[in-house]
């Protein structure tokens, strides 16, 4: 028996500790990466401007639809990797299912169309002018008329709106899909 307990206050004794001291580092750096690590973390994330259009932004990692990591209108940019930004024509899948093809080219991506997705229309999807023919655009050339689904997922089979679509990285949910204003 005291051979048994010298093995394991040796060799197995020697793996936990290297495996508890991992675990507090790891844990130390962590918590070393929070809002109060300087400003070498800050600048880098204010980079771009918030108004910049999401087709001339490009993702990390070789991707090839456009994503926005640029902090949005009041706000830091805390969630921003797990959402992507496409700006591209927009098609019709299957009910609820819509794929928009990047302007900045690349492959199709898929989104779904969620109870919470804010659909925007500028003239093409709906606008809010009561189909007198005008439009309902924003200052950055986006839609503000609030659509229906049926009216999205009309337009989508057209294959001709051009949208800004936010969605979430996980789910595939799109969380806006805005249309590009194009007389």
């Amino acid at each position: 028996m005291n051979i048994a307990t010298n093995r394991l206050r040796g060799r197995a004794g020697r793996r936990i500790a290297a495996t508890i001291v991992a675990a507090a580092a790891l844990g130390l750096g962590a918590t070393a990466c929070g809002p109060d690590d300087g400003a070498a973390s800050s600048s880098s994330s204010s980079n771009a401007p918030a108004s910049q259009d999401a087709s001339t932004q490009s993702t990390s990692g070789g991707g090839s639809a456009a994503s926005d990591n640029s902090p949005s209108e009041g706000g830091g940019v805390a969630n921003a990797g797990n959402h992507k930004v496409i700006v591209g024509k927009m098609s019709y899948l299957a009910p609820g299912k819509l794929t928009v093809k990047p302007e900045s080219g690349g492959m199709e991506q898929a989104f779904f169309v969620a109870n919470a997705t804010k659909i925007l229309g500028a003239a093409a999807i709906c606008s809010d002018d009561g189909g007198a023919g005008g439009a309902s655009i924003g200052d950055d050339g986006y839609g503000t008329a609030k659509c229906t689904v049926d009216e999205l997922e009309k337009a989508a089979k057209t294959n001709s709106v051009t949208v800004r679509v936010t969605m979430a990285r996980k789910s595939g949910a799109a969380e806006t899909v805005e249309e590009k204003y194009h007389p």
